[in-house]
């Protein structure tokens, strides 16, 4: 079959990530014990376009892609952080709102250069 070059709609976007670690009360063996948060953005204004998490329930995912999807970084991680800040009591909370503030400063990294 020969090499050929596939057509990549997404070429334009990059990739940020934070990670959290959760309480020790919640991870389970055999378990990471680390959240894990990556937004897709595209590069020119800086909009999310996808969102993919580790360690969270299917609740919560669906709660931070409504908060996050469609709105530029910095917007979209201050609704995800105000959405969970006021909608979530868990144990999880804490390490969901830090791993949302490592996305930022991963974020701020790719800006510096």
């Amino acid at each position: 079959m020969p090499n050929r070059m596939r057509d990549n709609s997404r070429a334009e976007t990059i990739v940020v990530s934070g990670s959290a670690r959760l309480p020790k009360k919640l991870i389970g063996e055999g378990r990471v014990g680390c959240l894990r948060i990556e937004l897709e953005l595209t590069t020119g204004d800086s909009k999310i376009i996808d969102f993919s998490s580790t360690e969270v329930s299917t609740l919560t995912k669906r709660i931070l892609r409504n908060a996050l999807l469609g709105h530029e970084i910095e917007e979209g991680i201050k609704n995800a952080i105000n959405e969970v800040e006021k909608r979530f009591v868990s144990r999880i909370k804490r390490a969901t709102i830090a791993a949302l503030k490592d996305v930022r400063l991963s974020y701020g990294r790719t800006q510096k250069g």
